[in-house]
């Protein structure tokens, strides 16, 4: 077994003459080894008994583990496998345990460093006077210890000058936070002696608002280009090239665009390499030699939750003086106003109204505007092209006078006019290191200092402490490698990462449609028609390669389309003598089988990729088809006397107001499927080849049939079931869909695309609220880190033996006990026994089962209450049948509460929405938003725990919110305190059993558990122990299982979010009960779960814990 990197270990030196060599930890990067060493060889810090930064008197005691834990793992280069339940303030635990390791070790480094350098003037002293080395060259003879003090010495003038520019720039950033606390000072005097106030860096206006100034009208009609604008440069391919650069020039590194914007990008590409620091054989310029300083990468899933960690930041003491920058798309960060105008749309799903902005067409607006030849009326304005001198000292000097009297900074920031690009870069990354701003006021910001942030951001990260930015720029390498972020011995933090192990299967798994490769090959065609005589012939050499790989593409597919189906061919005669064609029967292939099966293997796909990658053809391509597509519609337009499309056909989702409404419940899956990408599709192709690149057991190749226009593969979360069916029937699709050729790549190995950051970083943490099961990301993410010569059990207990750099934490909730009841329901009220399985959930007396129980639970449950369904059409169609009325002589036992009288002329519908107002969960995001805000707006406006038993005048009691796991609900959202008095679970959603990719993926993990079983019982175990290894749950059905109770655990909890909360937990499903189960659940709602075979005693457990909650709240308001 490898040492791990972290055990001391003993350096063996060559005997050679002369004094001792002392070693420092800032040798120079040609020492590396020697840097290693001293590394290794240094003592662990002291673990914290206390965090000062903390922002509250006294911690939990589990967040001071949480704490202390991480911590140490960090110090101990470990892997970190932290879970805290949501409410234990993780983010503020993770974030004070991070960065008082970072400040302490720099601590300690700065006392080291000047040991270091008081040791090496006694050396210099001593060498000195026996006759001198330091200028002299040195020859083959000459001893290593005098080499080795040269390169050290050396080391520590490099040493002291990053010292010296580090300290220029915190008295930078210092300047900078005592003008804008002037400034805001100046602002509430201003605010006091008038009725305005002044606009001033401390007060940005909103995100999207007018830049104050504009240099020039940027609302430009750009339909009519140049017909020369959409011609390929030229293109030189490696053949022609030297050392992997273009005859031209360097431009073809870059792509072809103007020189200007080619020295803005050099300038903002980190002139480091990750693994080294810098870029061998490259003398460093003044800017260059400024620190990239040790530094903590958070990474979460969404922007919201990365705002949310930057204000938890706030409230710690680390706010005032950590450098922090926010990383994010173009989306977020980019202030043209018409670059956003012209990648914005309507949204015709959204009831809002609200436009979106497709990133793809937005990054193609910025790209386009710095391509060569284009006007300086379409570039951006605040885009800016470092001089020569940019990060020279005269260039960091500008603008920083702050004596009284001086200039005046601020109005030079607000019209910009009298600073030049170089004094706006600096400018805006000074600004952004002087105080913590999330990625709005970094937008803010850049509108303030008429600076583009999304390129000034990435510019500033080499001097950050901590950066948060999105799952995607760190876990995709090339775009971790187009950021140039330096990844090695520093820290990352992976929030949210129950979701890892699918966010790395999805990032890096591609789909393309059989419509999209034949609309491609027709966009060439058609490209080389029109430009065949202008192209160079190294351009049409490529272009042709291009199509002749969409034609393998094309004739596979077709080729598959026309083999025998199941039935025994492609069509087949019904009764009346009428063809009816049957779904071919979905191919699954490793990457050789299927480039053979193609018969693309002779093609070189590395050519084609860089090719699309470095000319810039499929842009190109993209702009002439809309461009001809415009031009198109005008003259159809006014041949027919209209302007506009229509919008007729378009199928709405769900009503206006979010809440219930019996048309919408039909509906909802009809327009099931995303929007159609916008990128250009030769990069759908491209991104798709690229995968192919994979190595061949590490993933799949699926060609299979799937509904036209779901991108991917389609809503997982409409596709879960039990027993292998698609979760959906024919009656509840609305109408017959058309289904189109799809091939996939389908990423099978996390473990290889993850492992280079594992290798590079210090340490890597992956926290969460709920990260059970353990077991997946161990085994999916790390099995390299598995000691072979451990035991081959798997369970959760011993995985500290079997994964020894694992480093786990898991604690419980901070609430008390008798906060929490969490029950599983075995029976209805009525009495069938809730085993919601494919193979009876859609039986009507299942449903109306399922209805009257959560009838009777309502009626006990105050407040809020969140109903969990498996999938949206499980939802449509449980939510259709509960508004049939009964017979008017039908009558069952009812339950508690239920029975005959009134209720039983009601429907369920009726019977929910007289004791509750009902909300039911869009799909779109933007409706989703505005309906959460009506729930809560109505909760809010209903008295407190009111369990009044009739339904008077005054309307229903509280509010219930019907969702989906996997939705929207299920995931980021609080619903804490009267929001979530109760959450029900009705039913397992395990995913559709099915799915070619599921199946694949469950055969891989198969597989793979097959060869470390065989492995290991030719190595080490015995027949008897291989034996019993074999009888326990395979690896596949491991992971379908865990799939299930990972979605199951972050929807359960949504309801308690402090210690002061309280709600229950009802899984209505008897299979929760399980032993097996039962583990995989979190460990503090496992801990109180209680089974129930009856209804009739789970009403009287509900009544009485709310009852007691009403009379402790009564209590607690007298004493008030």
């Amino acid at each position: 077994m490898d040492t791990p990197p972290w055990t001391t270990t003993k350096t063996h030196h060559s005997t050679t003459t002369g004094p001792p060599r002392p070693q420092s930890p800032h040798s120079p990067h040609n020492n590396k080894d020697i840097k290693d060493n001293k590394q290794s060889d240094q003592p662990p810090l002291a673990t914290p008994t206390s965090f000062p930064a903390f922002p509250y008197p006294t911690p939990y005691a589990i967040q001071t583990q949480f704490m202390q834990q991480l911590f140490e793992c960090i110090d101990q280069r470990k892997i970190g496998i932290f879970e805290s339940p949501t409410g234990t303030g993780k983010s503020l635990s993770m974030i004070c345990g991070a960065v008082s390791w970072l400040l302490e070790h720099d601590r300690v480094e700065q006392e080291r460093a000047l040991l270091d350098q008081d040791a090496d003037k006694e050396l210099s002293t001593t060498t000195s006077s026996s006759g001198g080395v330091l200028n002299k060259k040195f020859n083959d003879d000459t001893p290593d210890w005098v080499k080795q003090h040269r390169a050290i010495s050396d080391a520590t003038i490099e040493r002291q000058e990053r010292d010296r520019k580090r300290q220029e720039l915190e008295e930078r950033v210092q300047r900078i936070r005592d003008r804008e606390k002037k400034m805001r000072e100046s602002i509430v005097r201003k605010q006091k002696r008038q009725a305005a106030g002044a606009h001033s860096i401390g007060g940005y206006r909103p995100h999207g608002g007018q830049p104050i100034k504009k240099k020039k009208d940027q609302d430009s009609d750009d339909d009519d280009l140049d017909d020369g604008a959409f011609l390929v440069d030229d293109y030189d391919s490696d053949d022609n090239q030297k050392d992997g650069r273009s005859s031209k020039g360097d431009s073809t590194e870059y792509g072809n665009i103007s020189k200007e914007v080619l020295e803005l990008l050099k300038s903002f590409d980190a002139k480091e390499a990750a693994h080294n620091g810098r870029r061998p054989g490259s003398g460093l310029d003044d800017e260059d030699q400024e620190p990239d300083v040790l530094k903590i990468y958070y990474c979460s899933r969404t922007h919201s939750q990365l705002s949310q960690f930057v204000d938890e930041l706030r409230k710690t003491s680390y706010g005032e003086h950590l450098h922090v920058v926010s990383l994010g798309s173009r989306k977020s960060l980019c202030i043209n106003d018409k670059f956003r105008k012209k990648a914005s749309t309507k949204n015709p799903h959204s009831a809002s109204g609200e436009p979106v902005v497709h990133v793809n067409k937005l990054n193609d607006a910025c790209l386009d505007a710095q391509k060569s030849g284009t006007s300086s009326e379409q570039r951006c304005e605040f885009l800016h092209t470092p001089s020569s001198t940019f990060g020279s000292a005269a260039s960091r000097a500008g603008g920083l006078d702050d004596e009284v009297g001086g200039p005046e900074w601020w109005k030079r920031g607000s019209n910009s006019l009298e600073m030049n690009g170089d004094e706006k870069l600096l400018e805006f990354r000074d600004h952004t290191l002087a105080r913590v701003r999330d990625i709005e006021e970094l937008a803010q910001l850049g509108s303030e200092l008429e600076t583009c942030p999304y390129y000034g951001s990435r510019q500033t990260v080499r001097h950050c402490q901590l950066v948060t930015l999105p799952y995607n720029l760190l876990l995709h390498s090339s775009t971790r490698e187009s950021l140039k972020l330096v990844i090695k011995d520093n820290i990352l933090l992976l929030d949210e990462a129950h979701n890892l192990i699918n966010s790395l299967l999805q990032m890096h798994s591609v789909a393309i449609t059989l419509p999209q490769v034949v609309l491609a090959q027709d966009q060439l065609r058609m490209y080389l028609v029109r430009y065949e005589s202008r192209l160079s012939s190294t351009n049409e050499g490529y272009i042709r390669v291009l199509m002749r790989i969409l034609r393998c593409l094309v004739a596979f597919v077709e080729s598959w389309k026309t083999e025998p189906s199941s039935s025994g061919s492609a069509t087949a005669a019904t009764s009346n003598g009428e063809k009816r064609s049957f779904k071919p029967v979905d191919r699954v292939m490793k990457v050789n089988e299927f480039l053979h099966a193609a018969n693309m293997d002779h093609i070189n796909l590395f050519k084609a990729h860089a090719y699309l990658e470095t000319s810039g053809v499929a842009r190109k391509l993209q702009g002439l088809h809309e461009s001809l597509q415009r031009k198109e519609a005008k003259k159809l337009a006014k041949a027919e006397g209209r302007v506009g499309n229509s919008t007729a056909g378009r199928v709405k989702i769900h009503s206006g107001g979010g809440h219930f409404n019996s048309s919408a419940v039909g509906s909802q899956t009809a327009t099931q499927g995303a929007q159609k990408s916008t990128s250009p599709i030769l990069l759908v192709v491209d991104a798709f080849l690229m995968s192919l690149l994979n190595a061949d057991n590490d993933g799949r190749v699926i060609v299979t049939m799937e509904d036209e226009g779901v991108e991917g593969g389609g809503s997982h979360d409409d596709g879960r079931d039990d027993d292998g069916s698609s979760g959906q029937t024919g009656s509840l699709m609305g109408r017959e869909k058309t289904q189109v050729p799809v091939l996939k790549f389908m990423l099978l190995n996390p473990a290889n695309v993850f492992k280079p950051l594992v290798e590079e970083a210090r340490s890597v943490v992956l926290a969460g609220g709920t990260m059970e099961p353990v077991s997946d990301l161990l085994s999916h993410l790390f099995p390299y880190l598995k000691d072979p010569s451990a035991s081959s059990s798997l369970t959760n207990s011993l995985a500290e033996n079997l994964y020894p750099r694992i480093h786990r934490f898991s604690c419980g909730h901070v609430i008390p006990k008798e906060n929490l009841m969490a029950i599983v329901l075995e029976r209805s009220s009525v009495g069938s026994t809730l085993e919601l399985n494919f193979a009876n959930r859609n039986q009507d007396q299942v449903i109306d089962g399922i209805g009257q129980s959560l009838a009777n639970l309502l009626n006990v449950i105050p407040d809020g209450v969140v109903v969990f369904f498996v999938s949206y059409s499980y939802m449509a169609q449980v939510l259709s049948r509960w508004q049939v009325k009964p017979p008017a002589a039908a009558s069952g036992p009812g339950g508690a509460g239920g029975g005959g009288g009134v209720l039983a002329s009601k429907s369920i519908m009726e019977r929910i929405q007289a004791r509750k107002r009902v909300f039911v969960e869009p799909r779109e995001a933007t409706d989703a938003d505005r309906m959460l805000k009506e729930y809560q707006d109505y909760i809010e406006s209903r008295p407190e725990h009111d369990l009044g038993q009739s339904t008077t005048a005054a309307g229903p009691r509280g509010a219930v919110l019907f969702s989906v796991v996997g939705g929207k609900m299920s995931e980021g959202i609080n619903f804490s305190d009267r929001l979530g008095r109760g959450v029900i679970m009705i039913g397992m959603p395990f995913p559709n059993k099915g799915s070619p990719e599921l199946q694949e993926r469950m055969r891989y993990m198969d597989q793979v558990q097959q060869q470390e079983l065989l492995l290991q019982s030719s190595s080490s175990l015995t027949p008897a122990r291989s034996s019993t290894s074999m009888t326990r749950m395979t690896a596949g059905s491991e992971y379908y299982e865990n799939l299930c109770m990972r979605a199951v655990n972050q929807s359960i909890g949504r309801a308690i979010r402090h210690q002061g909360d309280y709600a229950v937990i009802i899984l209505m499903d008897r299979r929760y009960g399980t032993p097996r189960i039962r583990k995989k659940l979190p460990g503090w709602i496992g801990s109180s779960l209680e089974t129930c075979e009856q209804f009739g005693p789970v009403m009287s457990k509900l009544s009485g814990f709310f009852r007691q909650k009403k009379t402790a709240a009564s209590t607690s308001a007298s004493r008030r």
